[in-house]
């Protein structure tokens, strides 16, 4: 059909450029992940945890677990030192530098930009305690919703982006970071949720990864809270 395609999300309409077209599949994707993740975060079930079982604990970050049909979902929370807004930006206007601070991230960039606050990305790991490197190639969306910023990504299929016999291609479900006001300091704090769900595809048991992902993800969590409370933090506010 000759109708560009649009997503409606949280009260915003986007449609896809003509000369993106190519895209579609993905620009719809970006919208159903960010819908998807909305959905989990806007339960209250989610702020208690009360249908969520206990995963780990370090150092200030939460990380809690449950089990959905397309598979389990890990949840962690901390606090972060910039202010929620400053934190979704550097998710989306940063990608490319992602692995100059968080080591479990071999390389990372932006391939489209679709429209404002959806593009087409693709990231690898480092081998991470038993789970060797990783690919990944995702839409993201990005949305202010309630008081929160939101950046949520699904993997999609690219045909100008093949799997690479140096990373085994893994598929995720739902990645998502959501960033609110700290209402004890809003301007220069906030309150940072993750939850992801994947499947890392390649020779691995199920159980295994499930023991492990926990302390993977509360581990990538921390590097975020230290990027943020340490350099962004001095950068953003040097007067503080």
């Amino acid at each position: 059909s000759g109708m560009a395609k649009s997503i409606d999300v949280a009260g915003k309409t986007e449609q896809l450029p003509a000369e993106r077209a190519l895209y579609g599949d993905a620009f719809t994707t970006a919208g159903d992940v960010m819908k998807h993740a909305l959905e989990i975060m806007d339960t209250p079930d989610f702020e208690s945890k009360s249908s969520w079982k206990f995963d780990c604990q370090s150092d200030g970050i939460t990380m809690h677990y449950k089990d959905l049909p397309d598979g389990r979902y890990f949840a962690g929370r901390c606090k972060i030192g910039i202010s929620a807004k400053d934190l979704a930006n550097e998710f989306w206007n940063h990608l490319n530098t992602i692995h100059q601070w968080n080591e479990n991230i071999k390389s990372a960039k932006v391939l489209h930009r679709l429209t404002d606050h959806v593009d087409l990305t693709t990231y690898c790991t480092n081998d991470i305690m038993i789970i060797q490197s990783r690919d990944f190639v995702t839409a993201r969306c990005l949305r202010e919703h309630k008081n929160g910023w939101h950046v949520a990504c699904r993997s999609v299929q690219l045909n100008e982006m093949p799997e690479i016999k140096s990373a085994t291609r893994g598929y995720l479900h739902l990645g998502v970071g959501r960033s609110i006001p700290d209402p004890e300091d809003p301007e220069h704090s906030c309150i940072y949720d993750y939850v992801v769900c994947m499947d890392l595809k390649g020779m691995l048991f199920k159980s295994a990864v499930n023991k492990v992902m926990g302390r993977i993800v509360c581990q990538d969590i921390a590097l975020v809270r230290n990027r943020g409370n340490n350099d962004l933090r001095k950068q953003l506010y040097p007067n503080l």
